[in-house]
């Protein structure tokens, strides 16, 4: 593996934030507000801690071209692509999903698109 990414950027695609929002709902009603902003917190810090080292996450082909996972707490997948063309890394969060959440298919479809990112 190459050296890593020190700097870098993090950018969430609104489909990504809305499944933030969505997962923090579901916590708050099922559990807590105070466990559904510390694990929604989690799951952002450990997106912002990508760039250091972007291409650690697997690389899903199989999905999509470009796309690469990483997963959070055994149940959490964070799907992303690693855009260096400037020469820094922007990761761009495509989506977070959460237990038996069909995220495979919800990135081959047009939900996952990232035109103008």
């Amino acid at each position: 593996m190459g050296r890593p990414f020190m700097t870098g950027r993090v950018h969430y695609t609104p489909e990504a934030l809305q499944q933030l929002d969505e997962l923090d709902q579901w916590i708050t009603e099922n559990g807590s507000a105070a466990v559904a902003r510390s694990f929604v917190s989690a799951v952002m810090d450990h997106c912002e801690s990508i760039p250091m080292f972007p291409r650690a996450g697997r690389i899903r082909p199989d999905v999509r071209a470009g796309i690469h996972t990483t997963t959070f707490r055994k149940r959490t997948t964070i799907a992303y692509e690693v855009d260096d063309s400037s020469g820094k890394v922007v990761i761009n969060i495509l989506g977070v999903f959460h237990g038996g959440q069909d995220w495979e298919n919800w990135l081959r479809s047009d939900s996952a698109e990232t035109d103008g990112v």
